[in-house]
């Protein structure tokens, strides 16, 4: 069972340690950074400021995101103090290659260079640091300078990540002011990727004839895509937490408005109900997650909820995704149902308790603070019961994430899918695309 650890008190590695090496920064990784902020520059919004028309008078660059088992591209265009969809595709990983990284890569970068011929305009793309490669952890550390904290973090965090701090792209935010032992130290949020994992990253996009803009991380990609929600006076206050549930992990995110404050990876996600469901019933993985599907659907009511952020209490009255109970397949007799919900049960409770310490941890870090709302997102919340359970189970009210719904379609929109129905797997994309135009986190590549 998943623990969180709480990070102990760190001080500046300046006392006692060696002068700090020179720092050696990634050619095409510094390219990449140099050209997204000359983009905000030439458009007059580099800073804190949130504003539409991230790139004046085109469309913004394709948003890439490469997940376990689903790759996304979108691309918007501003448009009269809106974002209109241009285009959306995904791609899903075949199981076979999904183990082996260069068939892996070799896939990714095929799929998204017939996507990107297929309605995408331009070859500019901005993506995230890979999420199955990137760690988040808390560092508690002295306060310092903006300059020592970046060289103090590879100090820090060295031992604490499962790779060589060393030799990683670290990004980081600060979270807030905390007291330990009476003393006054900054909670700071790292979170870094072996710095082999992004060059192979962005040789993968390189081999699309893609033109990389920009490197984000996506927690900063995620609050993106909600920062609508946060526009009135007073609701840089309102904390929220979002919970982005994929194939391999489940990401946990908690805002106050729209600046992060608590991050971490909890590794359970839909391949862990799948597995386990596999395990007990005797069949098959691919079997297990259709199974997994089928009984889903047919325990949503059949009527089809509003577009946006869709309410998934456990009075809700609608599939999120709009289908029809089974959607036309066979019904799922009770007793397999009952088989199915006790599977996932063990590992539901430990996707429980996780969320639970992170919301705690939360907590002690801003004493007398609570969060008031959780939003599900990413494809493994297209299971609207398993959301209810751990949303009833966290006693907070929940909402279904509907990235796509904030976009404008028209005739000339380019996609493939369903547009007509909530797809909370895309708010990475989302978040990308329409232009992460406030510097919420900080840079810096290891040796």
């Amino acid at each position: 069972m998943h623990r969180l650890h709480r990070p102990r008190a760190l001080n500046s590695p300046a006392r006692g340690r060696s002068p700090e090496p020179e720092w050696a920064v990634h050619e095409e990784l510094r390219i990449a950074e140099a050209r997204s902020r000359d983009f905000r520059e030439r458009s007059g919004l580099f800073g804190e400021a949130m504003v539409f028309g991230l790139f004046s008078n085109r469309v913004n660059p394709i948003a890439v995101d490469i997940g376990t088992d689903t790759i996304k591209l979108l691309q918007v265009e501003p448009k009269d103090g809106q974002f209109r969809l241009v285009a959306a595709a995904c791609e899903i990983i075949p199981e076979g290659v999904r183990g082996k990284p260069g068939e892996r890569d070799a896939f990714a970068a095929d799929a998204i260079h017939k996507m990107v011929n297929d309605g995408f305009k331009a070859r500019q793309a901005v993506t995230c640091l890979p999420a199955m490669h990137m760690a988040v952890q808390h560092l508690r550390m002295a306060k310092m300078g903006h300059d020592e904290l970046v060289k103090a973090l590879p100090f820090e965090a060295a031992g604490k990540l499962p790779f060589d701090a060393g030799r990683a792209v670290i990004r980081h935010t600060i979270a807030g002011e905390v007291y330990q032992n009476q003393e006054a130290l900054q909670e700071v949020i790292v979170m870094a990727a072996p710095r082999e994992a992004v060059d192979r990253h962005l040789n993968i996009l390189s081999k699309a004839k893609l033109e990389v803009v920009g490197i984000h991380v996506e927690p900063t990609a995620l609050i993106e895509c909600f920062a609508h929600l946060f526009r009135r006076k007073g609701d840089e206050t309102v904390s929220t937490l979002f919970i982005d549930m994929g194939a391999g992990s489940t990401h946990v995110v908690i805002a106050h408005g729209k600046s992060m404050v608590f991050a971490k990876h909890i590794p359970v996600g839909g391949e862990t109900f799948n597995k386990r469901v596999s395990e007990a019933l005797k069949q098959d993985v691919r079997a297990a997650r259709e199974l997994r599907v089928r009984v889903s659907h047919q325990e949503s009511p059949a009527n089809r909820l509003p577009a946006g952020v869709v309410p998934i209490g456990v009075e809700g009255n609608g599939h999120p995704l709009g289908h029809n109970g089974t959607n036309g397949a066979a019904v799922v007799d009770e007793a397999t149902v009952a088989k199915v919900k006790a599977a996932i049960e063990e590992a539901l409770e430990t996707l429980v308790l996780d969320l639970q310490l992170c919301v705690r941890y939360y907590e002690s870090i801003f004493p007398g603070k609570s969060v008031e709302r959780a939003i599900f997102v990413g494809g493994e919340s297209r299971h609207v019961a398993l959301c209810q359970a751990v949303a009833k189970r966290l006693c907070l009210p929940a909402t279904l994430g509907d990235p796509l719904a904030r976009l404008v379609k028209d005739g000339q929109t380019k996609v493939k899918f369903d547009m007509r129905q909530p797809q909370p797997g895309w708010a990475i994309a989302v978040g990308l695309g329409m232009g992460i135009t406030s510097d919420r986190t900080n840079s810096r590549e290891a040796n």
